[in-house]
């Protein structure tokens, strides 16, 4: 229900000015020649850290919590689903067969498949409510993005890394990274401080 893809991208800064200047040359209106191009050593060198999505999101408590109170919901709402389903079933074919061999009138035919309909009824807002669920997850995901954001927001403050990319071994932004640039576990572990305060207060 959870699947969730958390990308943490920040602008790169740079401080170094160009004094680049667009000189049109003389007798085109064309061409055009730039006279100072911006050099390499002008930038100032990148800071770049990287978090593990797949570990952050498998081991952050919010997470699990999330997922936890998402799978019993859904798998409530199915089993409920499914055994009003195959009970209705049950009774339709019973109704059909009382009425074919005229045990009951026709009054009473209808009476039953009445409320044979309003249980149908019951059931399609119950499909209903499994959509619900799935746009409850979305919202959710959204709410969890923000809340990893803004942490990496306070957590960069200081302006100390130009990126904080995302990596995950399913495919992202990242391909490959070295350990010493992995900072999952400072971010998991202040998320998850973070996390049992708020439960804490509840």
């Amino acid at each position: 229900m959870l699947a969730l893809a958390v990308a943490f991208l920040y602008y790169l800064h740079f401080t170094a000015k160009s004094d680049a200047k667009v000189q049109v040359a003389s007798g085109s209106s064309e061409s055009a020649v730039i006279s100072d191009p911006v050099q390499i050593h002008n930038l100032r060198s990148s800071k770049i850290v990287f978090v593990n999505s797949d570990t952050l999101l498998g081991k952050y408590e919010y997470v699990k919590d999330l997922r936890k109170e998402a799978e019993s919901k859904q798998f409530q709402l199915e089993s409920a689903y499914k055994a009003k389903g195959m009970k209705l079933q049950q009774d339709y074919a019973d109704l059909q067969q009382k009425a074919g061999q005229g045990k009951i009138s026709s009054d009473q035919a209808k009476e039953e498949e009445a409320g044979l309909m309003k249980r149908k009824a019951e059931m399609d807002g119950m499909e209903k409510q499994l959509g619900e669920l799935q746009e409850d997850a979305q919202k959710k995901n959204i709410i969890l993005q923000n809340k990893i954001s803004e942490y990496l927001k306070d957590y960069n403050k200081s302006g100390h890394y130009n990126y904080i990319l995302s990596y995950s071994s399913l495919g992202g932004s990242v391909l490959l990274g070295s350990d010493s640039l992995d900072i999952t576990y400072d971010i998991l572990n202040a998320l998850n401080a973070q996390y049992k305060a708020e439960k804490g207060k509840k």
